[in-house]
């Protein structure tokens, strides 16, 4: 019985004086249950947000941590990131994206015409979609092969934005923003 006890004591004198790891801590991921998402072979994984819900592919992790019923905010993988917010997206380029503009320097009193350059992101491009009877937007911009894809709502007021770096990125993106699903007391 005192070794029991013994090793108890200091089972816990060691859980105690452990500290904390610089490591997140791992998150119990739940399976996607939504129909044509993911396969057998590629289980996607369902993120608890504030007042919705969507999934991500199975090779995406959390960056920050979960609170209360909700899960982290932001999310990283293969190609590509995003974000979830209540309110509204500030931006419908992301934060990472970078613009990069070349000029030429003209000298001379009767120079040639500058030929005039192509813009540097496509036009915007936008989805509605209604998930369980609720209304989203879905905006997608490309930047010179960088992709911003937004869904937001105003009822409820949230966003989901994601930035890929190829076409495959892009495409995860659109299926995430296609798996938001509203709880039933956000509609």
């Amino acid at each position: 019985m005192r070794r029991i006890l013994a090793f108890l004591s200091l089972s816990a004198l060691c859980a105690a004086c452990g500290g904390h790891s610089s490591e997140a801590a791992p998150v119990a991921l739940l399976h996607c249950a939504i129909t044509g998402i993911g396969t057998p072979d590629s289980v996607w994984h369902r993120v608890r947000a504030a007042g919705f819900t969507f999934c991500v592919p199975p090779d995406w992790r959390p960056s920050g941590h979960p609170h209360d019923s909700i899960d982290a905010k932001q999310w990283h993988g293969d190609g590509g990131s995003l974000t979830w917010d209540v309110g509204s997206p500030r931006s419908f380029i992301g934060r990472d994206v970078v613009l990069k503009v070349s000029a030429s320097v003209v000298r001379g009193s009767n120079p040639r015409p500058i030929p005039q350059e192509a813009s540097v992101c496509s036009p915007r491009k936008n989805t509605p979609l209604a998930p369980d009877g609720g209304s989203l937007l879905v905006t997608e911009v490309e930047c010179q092969q960088q992709w911003t894809i937004t869904a937001w709502s105003t009822r409820p007021q949230i966003y989901v934005q994601g930035e890929a770096y190829s076409d495959r990125g892009a495409e995860l993106l659109r299926r995430v923003m296609e798996a938001i699903r509203f709880t039933s007391s956000a509609r």
